[in-house]
């Protein structure tokens, strides 16, 4: 059975936009470690907290 990643990319607002993206990329090799085989990103252009 292959597994697959789904994350939502929900980060505090105020936080800076690049660490936000180097730690939604470590969740993702982090799972490509682990055997998963397929990851998604969850996305909602209206959410301020998704900033990705």
């Amino acid at each position: 059975m292959d597994l697959g990643f789904f994350t939502m990319p929900i980060h505090p607002v105020h936080k800076d936009w690049r660490q936000c993206l180097r730690e939604d990329r470590e969740a993702f090799l982090l799972a490509d470690e682990l055997g998963f085989t397929e990851g998604y990103v969850g996305e909602h252009v209206t959410d301020s907290a998704e900033q990705i």
